[in-house]
């Protein structure tokens, strides 16, 4: 059975709409990866209509491609106006603007898309093989797990903060904080809304992202004259550097990988804390004298968050296609497409759909490395734009910004809080504070509090005690007194 649900797979996968409606989704994800501010959930919500139709394994080529190719050309806008084109780069701006300040853009872009492409394959590969394997694992993750395991996030912020961990810390309460504004969702009342109707909903991510990491770099643009410091490096000198880079440090590629397939299983977490913790564990790995080189341009910190926000999109599929339960946001909209086709997610897909999970697969494997060859074609020329005047790219950029940002909420209140953002960003640059932990408190900070009153609600503050929870708190307990004793030396 299995044998023949792998080649009808393999067959539908190779035919002729299959195959152009990969190419179409990756022209489509290079498109909604390289604009900041459209990401692949909206892409796919965008396609919904379409699909109606469609056969199942063709619309889930057009889907499943554009959202592994968004996780590879986000990095554009990451290296160039540091700002992620999608939420899942946002770990990438911290060494990839770095990098292109420096002159080496191409080579850092690179390395982001080999390890990108790596990183999708690694993803289908674990797909393939481990689906069945891993459905114990999963379901040993309940919510008191799952909250553990953003706080653990939380809590390496001390480590994405060079040696100030208090303000790293400081930083993400602020996030946390920003987090909680709009309803409550276990009493259904409004908190911190100032009586405004446009705070209901609670503060969107992209104006939040816009305002806190572009504006500010508007600003540094407009005093510095262009992106890249004078230097004497040739743009195209940094391609085949760049994939000696990947290949010299391919433990670190294949270490993330896992990192982003274990992280995007869990349901809840999905690319952007893949790509934060794939992150973090290449900080903790690098020897002492080196961690002072990450957020300033370190190769290593764009090979380990791009490895590990692709490997997540086939971590995504593994409780979406055996439990019907949505890994992230963009397979959260696949469940929607799911009903569309009248394709049952779950049991179903590991039985009489088999061969539809395996064409899912190798349309993951297919899109990745058509997206990267695209991405690298591309390379030469847009590392380019690191040598042009400020007075032309500032207009573009702002534009970019401010709609990428009222295209996210369309209201008068999401300019305002996007300049509100802005002077919240340049202020904390100039202070010397990371933004990056304010960032990753806003978007764990709701999953954490939901994840909390649920653990309480069905086991007590018993849930503290549970074997895998308590693994957690350990964790956390070292991780913490490692970052203040490391402070404390310096």
């Amino acid at each position: 059975m299995i044998l023949d649900a792998l080649l009808q797979g393999l067959v539908a996968t190779f035919s002729g709409p299959v195959l152009g409606g990969i190419a179409l989704g990756v022209l489509l994800g290079i498109f909604f990866g390289a604009v900041p501010g459209l990401t692949a959930t909206l892409g796919i919500a965008l396609l919904l209509p379409f699909i109606y139709g469609l056969a199942p394994a063709t619309a889930f080529a057009i889907m499943l491609s554009l959202v592994s190719t968004v996780h590879t050309s986000n990095t554009f806008p990451a290296f160039f106006f540091n700002v992620p084109g999608s939420p899942s780069a946002s770990a990438t701006i911290l060494d990839g603007y770095p990098m292109a300040k420096k002159g080496e853009a191409a080579k850092g872009l690179t390395a982001s898309f080999l390890a990108s492409a790596i990183g999708g394959v690694v993803g289908a590969a674990v797909l393939f093989v481990c689906l069945p394997l891993l459905q114990p694992l999963v379901l040993l993750f309940a919510s008191p797990e799952r909250f553990m395991l953003v706080v653990v996030g939380l809590v390496m912020i001390s480590f994405l903060s060079g040696g100030q961990p208090t303000r790293g810390l400081l930083s993400a309460a602020l996030g946390l904080w920003l987090g909680t504004i709009g309803f409550d969702p276990q009493l259904g009342i409004p908190r911190y809304t100032l009586g405004q109707d446009y705070l209901l909903e609670g503060l969107s991510l992209v104006p939040l992202v816009m305002g806190l990491f572009a504006l500010p770099e508007v600003v540094d643009l407009a005093l510095r004259g262009q992106i890249a410091e004078k230097t004497a490096m040739r743009v195209s000198a940094g391609f085949a550097t760049g994939a000696k880079e990947t290949f010299r440090h391919w433990l670190l590629v294949l270490q993330s990988s896992v990192i982003g397939v274990i992280v995007g299983a869990i349901p809840g977490l999905g690319g952007t804390a893949a790509a934060f913790y794939a992150y973090g564990a290449a900080v903790r790995g690098a020897k002492e004298d080196e961690r002072e080189g990450f957020g300033k341009g370190d190769i290593r910190g764009v090979i380990a968050p791009e490895s590990a926000n692709n490997a997540s999109a086939g971590g995504e599929l593994i409780p979406t296609l055996a439990f019907g339960v949505p890994g992230g946001a963009t397979s959260a909209m696949l469940l929607a497409a799911f009903l569309i086709l009248g394709v049952t997610p779950g049991p179903p897909m590991l039985n009489e759909h088999l061969w539809i999970s395996f064409s899912m697969v190798f349309t993951l494997v297919l899109s990745n490395l058509l997206a990267t060859a695209l991405c690298l074609c591309m390379t030469r020329r847009a590392a380019r734009i690191a040598w042009i005047r400020g007075s032309l790219l500032i207009p573009v950029i702002m534009l970019f910004v401010l709609f990428g940002a009222y295209a996210a909420y369309p209201e008068p209140g999401t300019l305002v809080f996007t300049l509100l953002f802005g002077i919240l960003g340049y202020v904390m640059m100039r202070a010397g504070w990371t933004r990056v932990p304010l960032l990753l408190g806003f978007i764990l900070g709701p999953l954490s509090e939901n994840f909390l009153f649920i653990s309480i609600a069905s086991f007590g503050l018993g849930f503290l005690l549970r074997p895998i929870t308590l693994l957690l708190v350990l964790a956390i307990a070292g991780i913490l007194a490692y970052g203040f004793l490391r402070g404390q030396r310096k």
